[in-house]
């Protein structure tokens, strides 16, 4: 199979790497949408197994799909000749938007008019921020798959408090001190490096990403997909609660996958199938999606 691997320049400016999986030749994609944007996990990227069986089972059903990096992708990263560096470790969430936007617009590009935007994991959080916070008519469809609930009050309460409270406390200590950029390892929620910046940015009590309470702004149709063994404090019961919360959108379902695990790496036939049925299944455009 030929793809296409693409650069382009997010709207601050930094190149990011994809690649285009152009639609089967002779098929036409059943439902109004023609194109998905397809953003990977916490320091994943554009090749990851799961984005990459995504994309390919698309394409042959007749969708063009864009697997993006946003600049978070993989732990640390500089940009050539910039000195720059990015990556999940020093991730600003927020700033994901112009990475996706992006992504839109190479779409849009191509001829593009109907898209929807799928993430696996972190990038289920970035879909679904995207949807709440940007009004981008483009956008026909979101869909989180595995999303992370990012909530401080949520983990609070949970039976990781202590451990959580630790990082929290100390990240603010760092960031007291003026060393807000300096890297720390933490196992919750998941096992990794951030700056304090960027980890109280995530998982701080400002809570800019829960993704629950995003969910009522959220004003075009809504598919979130989970695994049934995605029973960790930051996953649990985030498919069903976005769903109840959003209440504008005109259309919002979950499916729980049987023996799925985080990402559904372990059932990526299902994932695509469940993603196929939901495109098939949208009301065309002048309905009002």
């Amino acid at each position: 199979m030929l793809v296409d691997l693409i650069n382009l320049a997010s709207g601050d400016g930094v190149n990011l790497d994809g690649i285009f999986f152009a639609p089967a030749p002779g098929v036409s994609p059943p439902g109004p949408v023609d194109a998905l944007l397809l953003i990977h996990g916490s320091g994943g990227n554009f090749y990851r197994p799961a984005t990459k069986a995504m994309g390919e089972d698309l394409r042959n059903r007749g969708y063009a799909c864009l697997a993006l990096n946003t600049k978070g992708h993989d732990t640390i990263w500089a940009e050539q000749g910039a000195g720059r560096y990015y990556g999940n470790a020093l991730e600003i969430l927020d700033n994901s938007r112009a990475d996706l936007r992006a992504g839109i617009d190479y779409l849009e590009q191509q001829g593009y008019r109907s898209i929807g935007i799928l993430g696996h994991s972190m990038g289920a959080v970035k879909v679904g921020y995207y949807a709440a916070t940007e009004v981008d008519d483009r956008v026909a469809t979101v869909i989180p798959i595995s999303p992370v609930r990012l909530s401080y009050s949520y983990y609070m309460e949970s039976e990781d408090a202590a451990e959580f409270q630790g990082i929290i406390e100390r990240a603010d200590q760092l960031e007291a001190a003026d060393k807000a950029q300096e890297l720390m390892t933490v196992n919750f929620p998941i096992a990794q490096m951030f700056s304090a910046f960027s980890y109280l940015d995530k998982h701080g009590p400002a809570e800019r990403y829960n993704l629950v309470a995003l969910a009522p702004r959220i004003k075009v149709p809504l598919l979130v997909i989970g695994g049934e063994l995605e029973t960790h404090t930051r996953l649990r019961d985030c498919p069903q609660d976005m769903v109840t919360a959003a209440v504008n959108s005109p259309r919002a379902e979950y499916v729980i996958i049987p023996g799925g695990n985080h990402s559904l790496t372990n059932s990526t036939g299902k994932a695509s199938a469940t993603v196929l049925d939901w495109l098939a299944s949208l009301a065309p455009v002048s309905a009002g999606v």
